[in-house]
Parts: structure tokens; C-alpha cells; sequence
């Protein structure tokens, strides 16, 4: 960290941290109480329905309030108050106020012995944005899928095709330069090869968490942001329900298993293997011997064991598979693709809460599997089998030192992976590379072997008001990456500031590592991790609950970039880059309505290497708009979005030269990066319709994205001799027609 860095965040620290959560009534009994405030929220059953008429009520006083038809409430109480909740024929709730609206779960009396309190997820970061499990399927143009609903944050790059390799392309950067995590644990991939579906249907998803920067320190590996997926536990009533539709098909089961054991269990397979032979031509020249498939499966299995600790045990599944010859004749390997991903993570979990102590313990395990054949010569085989364990613990105080609301939390894990690889094929391009001639024999990059890969992170954070309007976050995280011996030292700070009683600062400040694991740098020992300092400050305007508005404003540094050395092709952190930018965005949640507004601008530009001439990263994407609608009353739900947003940028072609020896033109490129595709702009619209057919509820849906057949140019090749360009295009139209059944 850079001594103009440190000065900052000693001279300004700046931070947010997660408010104290919602407690127990031991917890409680021994906060005091700080500032007044209007607690905000909403009283459900365990099945997530609103209970109309409940009694919320400050402790220790009579007078309360009475929820709506939707469950909602607010009552004046002071900050660390506890507020009881009381409804007919269910157990009293109790919660604590905590100044972030709060969600509340009462259990029916006889239904068990526990009452389960959510919180409403607050910001993480400033610039950060979260959609449960409902408001992902109402996202129109999405097809009920994660990845597409995902599509709708600002920051995030939208594109025809699939989001970016095993991570998302977030504010311009390189999609490795980011993580998605599964309950707190990476996973090597979020969508299909296919690209059109992630691999995780939504009915397994409580909330997806974005952070485009500024995250915690509990989390890092990554150097530019992170989309946290949670999965839910299973429902306290027992049902199954299966979807099918024209892309894929899917079943689903959950529900109690003995009094404190609930579980839930999810499989799903394609449709477009069964679908694609029937619209491809007879004449066509190509023979499809594994036609595009995929299956995926998830399991999560909650225990409580006793008043103090929690159990789970999660696991999650994927794999796709592809053989194709472009040509009719199957012996001849020259024609042959072949293509077979697959990865299986499993984690068990224990939580353990016992007044002003919580700690979580986790193990997790997983294995991926990537194929790739191309032709008689090339290969790439690779499987990364890693353990990862776990460990956080945190005290809180209700006064200490002078300050109040006082959190405590350190932590550390340990990534110990086992990579073996077999590979013999042609150099890969990165990041802001044109794309090179295809050349079938050449198996330039080999190896075979296996290695190591042991990482070790520890991390520490304290949060605390300042007073009843500030609070603050210091944090510092270590992360030992054992294979090039570098200990990458990430001090991070955060400040909110509660200007009024609806609008918040946030201002956040802090350093981030990604380790080199992306393709063939792992084959480099000596490598360094890439670095970036981010600084990142938001506005927010919440004049009700459900209503939201905030602007935030970054600016990120990227130092020791992996960039590829000219002359002998070996891989150097000889490249800097920077990415600035602002996003606007405003949500509704209300009523039958949910509402969604985003808008940001950016410019993600880097050097490769000292003295070149600073160009756009490869997912550089300067206007990107999103604009979605849904509207749900009795058995319909109508939606609409619009997208608009920039082309992303390429490298011309300017010439070629023959290459007699091995009868191929080498293309002569122009500055990288230096066209853009054009603008795109696209509308999607989603129609569902609910009913009951016996004892099953039956929903049937329509979503079609692209309505107008904008079919704009997504990004642009060349043939074989480069003299010609051609535009790849993006689909004209793409409609998801299914139904989905629930007993």
C-alpha cells in the first residue's frame, strides 16, 4: 500500500460495516440503547406469507402498532431497542433495532421452538445492490435465470454471449479479476457453456449479493469485485415442484425431516440437445455426436442442534458436455471439438451463537474438471481438486473504549488445491490480445504434471459508532500465496455517515490481490498476484422502506498486471491500468410493484507495458442503461426491461500475410482495442399466470428478450485470408416459454 494511501485512510477512514444484526432477547438485555429512530420492517410466517394484524410492540411498554395487510410496520424506538412481536396462533418474535429495516418470522405455535429473525440485508459497500429470491424471477428478460437477473446491476457488462469465463466482467475488468461465491466459497463457474443459463436455478437461491468493490475482508482473492450467492434452506412444509420449458427442465423437493432438520434438493438437465438435432438441416456439413448438454444439481441440509449451534451441509453440481466434427465424416480427428466441464463443491458448516459470541466453522471441498480437444494434436485436460477450511468469530459490545455497537470479527482459511494438467495446444490470447490464426497443429504451450497450490489468508476487522451518526470500519487482510512465496498485505477501511434520517454516506477505501490461477498462469511459479487500490464513495436517499436511490462514484488503480512479454511469450506483471466511473441507481419495492433503474458510465483503461500507448481493457464498456418494471396482482405478473449499452471494443484487422509453411495468413493488426461495436439496445418482456389444478399450483410463463429483433453487431471477425471483416451478430430474438408445477 502506497504511502499516499496510508496517509488517506489514517487522515480518513472510511468505511461501512454491517450493523449489528438482529439478536436474541439475551442479547438485548444487555445493549443500551443509543439514538432514537423509526424501526422499519415486516412480520411473515416461516413461509414467507405477511401476517396482517400482528402486535409490534418496544419492550417493557403497552403501546405498539399493528401490522398491515403486507405485514409491514414502523414504530418510533431507540437504536438497541428490543421490540416484541405478538400475532394470533403464532409464538412471539422478538427482535432487536438496529436502524436497518428488519424481517421477521414467527412460527406457527406447535410448529417448533424456535423464531427465526431476518434482518433486511443492508449495503455491504458503497455502490453494492442485493435481490432476493422473489425479485429475481420477477426480473423480465432474464428467464428466471441468476446470471441474466444479474445482468441488471450497474457496472455489470452486458453482452450477447456468456458474461466472462469463470467469474463477471465488473466496472471494465477482466472477468477473472472478479469471484462469485457459493454460501462464502469460489466456484469456477457461474453459467453453462451454452451461455444461456447459469448453474444455479433460482429456486435454490435465497439473495444474490453484488459488491463491485470495497468488499469485506473476510473475502479476497480477487481484484475487482464479487457477486455472493446464498442458498436457502428448505421450507418448513414439505412439497416438490418441476418446471419445464424449452431450454431446460428441472425438479425440486423440500421440506422438514424430523423436528429440527429441514431440507431441500434440486436436479435440472437441458432441453437443447433434445430440440437442436430436429431444427438443424439435412444438408448441413457438420455432425453433432454429443449435442450441447448440461445437468446440474444442488442439495442443502439445515440442522439445529440445541439453542447455541446451527448445521449445514450444502453441496452444488455441474457439468457440460460437447462433441462436434465439422463435417459429416466422424473418423477424420482433424474436424473433431470436444469440449466437457464439470465441478462439484460440497461444504459442511457450523454456527454457533451464545449472547454477545458468534463464531462459524466450515470445511468445504471441491473438484473441477476442464476438457478440451481440438483436432488430432491439440488438448487441454486440467482438474483442480481443492479443501478449503474456515473459520470467523466475532464479539460485539454494546459500549467499549468510548464508542458503542462495538464489533469484533477475526478470521483465516486455507485454499490447499492439487492441480494436474496434461496440455499440448496453441498459445491462449489475454486480455487485449486480437485474436490469433487458428492453426490446428500448433501445440506451442505444452506440459504435463502436477504441482501445489496451498493459500493462506487471515483477516481482522473492528466497526464501531463514532456516535449515534457515524460508523466506522478498520480491517486488514493477509493473504500468503504459498507457490510464488508473496504475502499480499490488504488494509481496508469504510465510513458511513447518516446525514439524515434518510440519506447516507458511504465512503469506502482499500487494497485487493488476485492470484495468478487464470489458464496457463499457473504454469509460472514466480508470478506475482495482480494488485488494485479502490476508492469508492455513494450516496444514498431512502425516503421509505422498499425505496431506494443512490449514486456512487470510484476510482480503482491496477498495478503488476499479467501482460505477455513480445519476444518469448512468457507471462510478467509488467502492466498498470485504471478504472473510473459513476452508476446511478434507484429501486421500488412495493405493493404489486417492483421497480429497477440503472445507470452507469465508465473507463477501464490499462498499459501493457512501460512506454506503450494506454488502451480500453477488453470489456470496457462506457454507457450501460437498465430499465425494468414488474407488476403482480392475483394469478398475473407482467414485466418489461429495456437495455441499452455500448458496444464492447475490438482489434482491427489491418492486413495478412501468407504463411507458405503452414499454409496460413498471419493477420497484421491495427492498435489494440482501438473499434468499438456498436451501440445495442434491446427490450424484453415477461408474462406469468398462476393457478391451481387439484392439489398442485401451477404457474405457466412467457419471456421473450430481444421483442424487436434488434439483432445488432455483437463483435466483428475475419475469414481466412482477413480481408474481409464479419459481423457476429447478436440473436435476433430469444423467447423461454414453460411451466412450472409446485405440490
Amino acid at each position: 500500500m502506497s504511502r499516499t494511501l496510508l496517509v488517506a485512510v489514517l487522515a480518513l477512514p472510511v468505511a461501512l460495516a454491517p450493523p449489528v444484526r438482529a439478536q436474541p432477547a439475551d442479547v438485548s438485555a444487555s445493549t443500551t440503547p443509543s439514538t432514537a429512530a423509526t424501526a422499519t420492517g415486516r412480520v411473515v410466517d416461516t413461509a414467507g406469507r405477511p401476517l396482517a394484524g400482528a402486535l409490534v410492540s418496544v419492550e417493557n411498554n403497552p403501546t405498539g402498532v399493528v401490522t398491515d395487510r403486507d405485514g409491514r410496520f414502523a414504530i418510533t424506538a431507540p437504536v438497541g431497542a428490543t421490540l416484541v412481536i405478538e400475532a394470533d396462533d403464532h409464538e412471539v418474535g422478538i427482535a432487536l433495532v438496529t436502524g436497518e429495516s428488519l424481517e421477521v418470522a414467527l412460527r406457527e405455535v406447535g410448529a417448533g421452538e424456535t423464531v427465526e429473525i431476518r434482518g433486511a440485508a443492508p449495503l455491504t459497500a458503497p455502490g453494492a445492490a442485493s435481490l432476493d429470491r422473489e425479485e429475481l424471477h420477477r426480473v423480465p428478460g432474464t428467464g428466471g435465470d441468476v446470471v441474466r437477473a444479474l445482468t441488471v446491476m450497474p457496472g455489470i457488462v452486458n453482452s450477447q454471449g456468456p458474461l466472462g469465463y469463470s467469474g463477471v466482467v465488473i466496472r471494465g475488468a477482466s472477468p477473472q479479476d472478479s469471484k462469485v461465491l457459493l454460501d462464502d466459497f469460489e466456484i469456477p463457474i457461474l453459467i453453462h457453456n451454452i451461455g444461456i443459463r447459469s448453474v444455479l436455478p433460482i429456486e435454490t437461491v435465497q439473495s444474490l449479493d453484488y459488491v463491485p468493490g470495497g468488499f469485506d475482508v473476510g473475502f479476497g482473492r480477487a481484484s475487482s469485485g464479487i457477486v455472493a450467492v446464498t442458498t436457502r434452506a428448505g421450507d418448513e412444509r414439505r412439497h416438490a415442484q418441476a418446471e419445464l420449458s424449452l431450454i431446460d427442465g428441472g425438479v425440486l423437493a423440500q421440506g422438514p425431516a424430523g423436528k429440527d432438520t429441514r431440507y431441500i434438493v434440486a436436479f435440472r438437465r437441458s432441453m437443447v440437445d433434445l430440440v437442436l438435432p430436429s431444427l438443424l438441416p439435412s444438408d448441413l456439413d457438420l455432425s453433432l455426436t454429443t449435442v450441447p448438454n448440461y445437468y446440474d444439481g444442488q442439495f442443502r441440509l439445515d440442522h439445529r442442534l440445541g439453542p447455541r449451534w446451527t448445521l449445514a451441509l450444502s453441496g452444488a453440481a455441474a457439468t457440460d458436455t460437447l462433441e462436434i466434427y465439422t463435417t459429416k465424416d466422424t473418423s477424420e480427428r482433424s474436424k473433431r471439438f470436444y469440449g466437457h466441464t464439470a465441478f462439484a463443491r460440497v461444504t459442511g458448516s457450523a454456527t454457533f451463537h451464545d449472547g454477545p459470541w458468534t463464531a462459524k466453522l466450515a470445511l468445504s471441498g471441491m473438484i473441477p474438471k476442464f476438457v478440451n480437444e481440438a483436432g488430432a494434436d491439440q488438448r487441454v485436460s486440467a482438474v483442480l481438486p481443492a479443501v478449503t477450511p474456515r473459520a470467523e468469530v466475532t464479539r460485539t459490545m454494546a459500549t467499549a473504549i468510548g464508542l458503542s455497537n462495538v464489533e469484533v470479527r477475526a478470521g483465516a482459511e486455507a485454499q490447499v488445491g492439487r492441480y494436474t494438467a496434461d496440455l499440448a495446444t496453441q498459445r491462449e490470447d489475454r486480455e487485449g490480445e486480437p485474436v490469433a490464426a487458428y492453426d490446428p497443429h500448433d501445440v506451442s504451450l505444452q506440459y504435463r504434471g502436477t504441482f501445489w497450490v496451498p493459500d493462506l489468508a487471515q483477516w481482522a476487522s473492528v466497526a464501531a459508532d463514532m456516535d449515534p451518526a457515524i460508523r466506522l470500519t478498520l480491517g486488514l487482510r493477509t493473504d500468503q500465496f504459498t507457490r510464488s512465496g508473496e504475502v499480499a498485505v490488504q488494509p481496508r477501511a469504510k465510513l458511513e455517515i447518516k446525514l439524515t434520517p434518510t440519506v447516507t454516506a458511504r465512503l469506502s477505501s482499500g487494497a485487493f490481490a488476485r492470484p495468478p490461477e487464470y489458464q496457463s498462469e499457473l504454469l509460472q511459479a514466480a508470478l506475482d498476484a495482480e494488485r488494485s487500490t479502490q476508492h469508492i464513495a455513494s450516496l444514498a436517499y431512502e425516503p421509505r422502506e422498499g425505496a431506494r436511490l443512490q449514486a456512487s462514484a470510484y476510482y480503482t488503480d491496477r498495478s503488476r498486471l499479467l501482460a505477455r512479454d513480445e519476444m518469448d511469450g512468457a507471462l510478467a506483471n509488467t502492466g498498470r491500468g485504471t478504472s473510473l466511473g459513476g452508476e446511478l441507481l434507484a429501486s421500488y419495492r412495493g405493493g404489486p410493484w417492483f421497480g429497477w433503474l440503472g445507470y452507469s458510465y465508465s473507463r477501464s483503461t490499462r498499459v501493457d507495458h512501460p512506454g506503450d500507448v494506454s488502451r480500453p481493457f477488453s470489456f470496457d464498456q462506457p454507457h450501460s442503461l437498465n430499465a425494468a418494471a414488474s407488476w403482480h396482482r392475483g394469478r398475473w405478473q407482467l414485466g418489461g426491461r429495456f437495455q441499452l449499452y455500448s458496444g464492447l471494443p475490438y482489434t482491427p484487422a489491418t492486413g495478412a500475410v501468407l504463411d507458405s509453411d503452414r499454409n496460413l495468413y498471419m493477420p497484421t493488426y491495427g492498435a489494440p482495442n482501438s473499434a468499438r461495436a456498436p451501440l445495442h439496445h434491446q427490450l424484453d418482456l415477461r408474462v406469468d399466470y398462476a393457478w391451481t389444478w387439484g392439489p398442485t399450483s401451477m404457474t405457466a410463463f412467457l419471456d421473450v428478450q430481444n421483442v424487436y429483433l434488434n439483432d445488432s453487431v455483437a463483435t466483428v471477425t475475419y475469414g481466412y485470408d482477413y480481408t474481409q471483416p464479419s459481423a457476429i451478430r447478436s440473436l435476433p430474438i430469444l423467447p423461454s416459454i414453460g411451466v412450472r408445477g409446485a405440490l
